[in-house]
């Protein structure tokens, strides 16, 4: 392959992932990899289509492949990140961005992503402040926008995620992070069918983005009895945050076993220490099992779904 053709290539290939259209682009990207496998931009880029044909495994090859060639460049490890965040390797995403930072500094898009990672993570104070250095560097970003409304609705501030959504949507009405906040702000309206005809908008825009899978997974949780209930005490564990869940479940623990003793001291019916027993002991098992179900339960729903004949 001539030099020009091969910039041709990278060209089209680049305009093509722009454009969404992962599938094609991957063609002229082996073009370019088996004239020079050590193309660390081709590889970089093919991980790309790659991920957003949702071949992961494949993904996560090239997007270590660049990183061989190119260690000392950030934007191998951001796509490294990427990677590893679908795969819900979260500690290991992280340390490849703080890679990424190490070698560049004032890179929005890698202070950005660490801020979304540390948010999955539930670290909401390291991840505010790493939004906060993103938009030091890039003020005004949709982005940035994008992470104020999860972090909102993570914190339950139903009129942050909309306002946030709603920025992002007057600067790009197709934008997948704002049409997904809006669905969010719709579903704890109780609109669920809203909810869900956004969530499928934005899977059709971005069949693998992770935050308009949840959307999706919120949805057909919430309108299921079992999973609603498994929904409202997962998002009141959420909002407590990690230290003082803790201490709320351990409070349950205490509560129990207060009312047991003090049964017991008052002579009540043995019935009902029984009853009390069972209640306790059904809601360790719905703790420990709930996850489980209602991710199968998802897992089910999402195989129904076809948003494309190639989804």
């Amino acid at each position: 392959m001539e030099p020009d053709h091969l910039h041709y290539s990278m060209a089209r290939a680049d305009a093509l992932l722009r454009a969404g259209n992962f599938s094609a682009a991957v063609e002229p990207l082996r073009d370019v990899l088996s004239v020079d496998p050590n193309h660390a931009y081709a590889h970089l880029l093919l991980s790309r289509a790659l991920l957003g044909e949702k071949r992961i495994e494949a993904a996560g090859y090239e997007a270590n492949r660049a990183a061989e060639i190119e260690p000392q460049w950030a934007a191998t490890h951001i796509q490294r990140a990427q990677v590893l965040l679908f795969r819900q390797g979260r500690k290991e995403a992280l340390q490849a961005i703080d890679q990424a930072i190490e070698l560049a500094p004032q890179s929005s898009d890698a202070h950005l992503l660490k801020a979304r990672i540390l948010r999955m993570m539930g670290k909401r104070a390291k991840a505010n402040s790493s939004l906060e250095r993103a938009l030091q560097i890039e003020p005004g970003s949709t982005y940035a926008l994008a992470e104020k409304g999860y972090g909102a609705l993570a914190d339950g501030d139903n009129a942050g995620v909309e306002m946030a959504g709603r920025a992002i949507l007057d600067l790009d009405p197709t934008h997948v992070d704002g049409v997904v906040l809006i669905g969010h702000v719709q579903l704890a309206r109780g609109d669920h069918k809203e909810a869900l005809r956004l969530a499928l908008a934005a899977l059709s825009a971005n069949p693998v983005d992770p935050e308009a899978l949840q959307l999706l997974a919120s949805v057909k949780v919430k309108t299921n009895p079992l999973g609603g209930l498994w929904w409202r005490w997962n998002r009141l564990l959420v909002r407590l945050g990690i230290a003082r869940a803790i201490f709320f479940i351990v409070g349950i623990w205490v509560t129990y076993r207060l009312l047991d003793l003090v049964s017991q001291d008052l002579g009540f019916d043995p019935v009902f220490g029984m009853v009390l027993t069972g209640t306790y002991l059904a809601f360790v098992i719905y703790t420990l099992s709930a996850d489980t179900i209602v991710r199968r339960m998802v897992d089910k729903e999402l195989a129904k779904v076809r948003l494309k004949p190639d989804f």
